[in-house]
């Protein structure tokens, strides 16, 4: 499986905001990369469901056998295994996650970094064995001088990939949204263009759930035990991918460590920032773009969000409260929109 990371903030929102009478979307569910996965189909389609369910999980298997970190016969195993030096070559999927994920490293000054899997596992998030204590300094400045996504070259002529030091690429903070855009892709090619992917809460809205009812979503106020939804959303035509730091960490001597790393320092993250949101048309660039405000924190990321037109949603801890800010296109697209659930 790719790298587990939590059920980061978002849940579906669908029986609830259907009247009982209504039919409901058809769902097909089960589990991969170490989480749930959710495909509702609007109700305007009658498909195979076999047929359907089958396609959707040999897409599920094909990300899984090429771009996982857990599986010792995936290709990005065999990539990070390779001799240094030595290109390697990969299929057309895989290739085209890590350049995106490279464009991403270089915009980004190093914020979103997929050579960081080597400082992942040492923090025990990662394949290698979990840990109760945070690491030692010089265990931490070995791993740090590992990590660095310049050390990675692709060829694009050639599909290859060559490492040039002893980095370790982890793809998990992209390759769940590049999954979600590829189960989209293939539902819309089986004529069922109104669906909702939901990939350990990373998803995608396309078209409606019934001929007069929106896919509406509701985003989790970033709560360690329990889901509480904090806003709600109706979603068309596109995707939201989240990153949070509240419910994949270890605590040791009273100090909290976050999942999520940041590339720089090679730490876990501290600042007040504890989810964001990030809505675009392309999940996978999502995906990535929501690391990197999560690392940056919520005044750079929102900073960086502004200069990047990136429509994002960041919650942050206020005391023992949690407030939101939006970006500027987040606002003028999404906000007149949201809805804060009633309490009955």
């Amino acid at each position: 499986m790719l790298k587990k990371l939590s059920l980061i903030l978002v849940v579906l929102f669908l029986a609830s905001c259907a009247r009982n009478s209504e039919p409901q979307p058809e769902v097909l569910e089960g589990r991969i990369f170490g989480t749930f996965f959710e495909v509702s189909i609007g109700t305007q389609h009658q498909f195979e469901r076999t047929e359907i369910e089958a396609g959707v999980m040999d897409i599920l298997n094909e990300i899984d056998r090429q771009m996982s970190t857990y599986r010792q016969d995936s290709v990005l195993i065999a990539v990070n295994n390779a001799p240094l030096g030595e290109p390697v070559t990969v299929p057309d999927e895989l290739f085209y996650v890590l350049a995106l994920g490279y464009d991403i490293a270089e915009v980004s000054s190093g914020a979103f970094d997929y050579t960081i899997g080597g400082l992942v596992n040492l923090w025990g998030f990662g394949p290698e064995a979990s840990i109760t204590k945070a690491p030692s300094e010089a265990e931490l400045q070995q791993r740090l001088q590992e990590v660095g996504y310049q050390n990675v070259v692709l060829d694009a002529e050639s599909k290859t990939v060559t490492r040039l030091t002893d980095v370790f690429i982890d793809l998990s903070g992209i390759a769940k949204g590049y999954a979600v855009d590829e189960v989209s892709d293939y539902l819309h090619a089986m004529g069922l263009s109104n669906h909702l992917i939901n990939i350990g809460g990373d998803l995608i809205a396309q078209g409606k759930r019934s001929e007069n009812r929106e896919w509406r979503i509701g985003i989790e106020a970033p709560n360690d035990s329990m889901q509480v939804v904090r806003h709600i959303l109706p979603l068309h035509d596109i995707a939201m991918l989240g990153s949070g730091d509240y419910r994949n960490y270890f605590e040791h001597e009273g100090v909290r460590y976050s999942h999520t790393i940041n590339p720089i320092n090679g730490r876990p993250i501290t600042h007040k920032l504890a989810a964001v949101n990030v809505l675009g048309t392309n999940a996978a660039e999502a995906d990535a773009l929501a690391t990197v405000l999560l690392v940056l924190g919520e005044e750079l990321g929102l900073t960086f969000a502004n200069q990047h037109d990136i429509a994002a949603l960041f919650i942050y801890r206020d005391g023992e409260e949690f407030n939101s800010v939006m970006s500027e296109r987040f606002l003028s697209e999404h906000a007149d929109n949201m809805e804060i659930p009633t309490v009955h």
